[in-house]
């Protein structure tokens, strides 16, 4: 892998180790695609996750961080890890949630109703003229706005009660970003919200 090589080379440019983290929230809700391991590809690694997503517990904010028990020091990493988790005022899942959650490492959400959900919003949007990269898990999309400030068409989709993130705050400007992760009604509700909307904003259907 060309990135594991790159990683190597700055090691030695720089004479220090360098840990890749792989942050696998979305991980479990994939599309066909499997996520591969870290572990299998670099030493230095750590995995970090969190439940919120994949067992649909949002707000709870429950997950785990695993080291690779190949990395350097890695006894010392994870005491350090532990320590810092104490003192620097994280909110930990009590100790029953812990529990629970130790025995659902292998269960997730229904991926086919959130491939479902994003088929109708993709289908819809795409017929609409609006721009996006189909997504490949997860329950997000991110349309191009079809104006220049996306805030200004933010402002718009809210007179249709159509509620959008502005993608500036997810490091992407002039995108908006798309929930599904509700029930397929209030999406299928919404599609001729989206039509008035595309027309007000100039976009036309294939």
């Amino acid at each position: 892998m060309l990135w594991v090589k790159l990683l190597q080379q700055k090691e030695q440019e720089f004479d220090t180790t360098i840990v890749a983290i792989s942050d696998e929230p979305y991980a479990r809700i994939s599309f066909g695609e499997t996520v591969p391991c870290i572990f299998n590809c670099v030493h230095n690694s750590i995995i970090v996750t969190s439940h919120s997503k994949d067992l649909a517990l949002p707000g709870d904010r429950i997950g785990y961080l695993a080291a690779n028990p190949a990395m350097i020091d890695v006894d010392l990493f994870m005491q350090g890890s532990i320590f810092c988790n104490r003192v620097l005022g994280f909110v930990n899942a009590p100790a029953l949630m812990q529990r629970l959650v130790t025995n659902l490492q292998r269960v997730s959400v229904d991926i086919n109703k959130y491939r479902h959900k994003r088929d109708l919003l993709y289908k819809k949007l795409t017929e609409l003229g609006f721009e996006m990269v189909k997504p490949g898990g997860g329950f997000y999309i991110f349309p191009k706005s079809p104006l220049g400030d996306e805030m200004e068409f933010i402002r718009i989709a809210q007179k249709y009660r159509i509620l959008l993130v502005p993608g500036s705050g997810f490091g992407a400007p002039g995108f908006f970003r798309i929930a599904y992760c509700v029930e397929d009604e209030m999406i299928e509700r919404s599609l001729p919200r989206w039509e008035e909307l595309a027309h007000e904003v100039g976009l036309s259907a294939d």
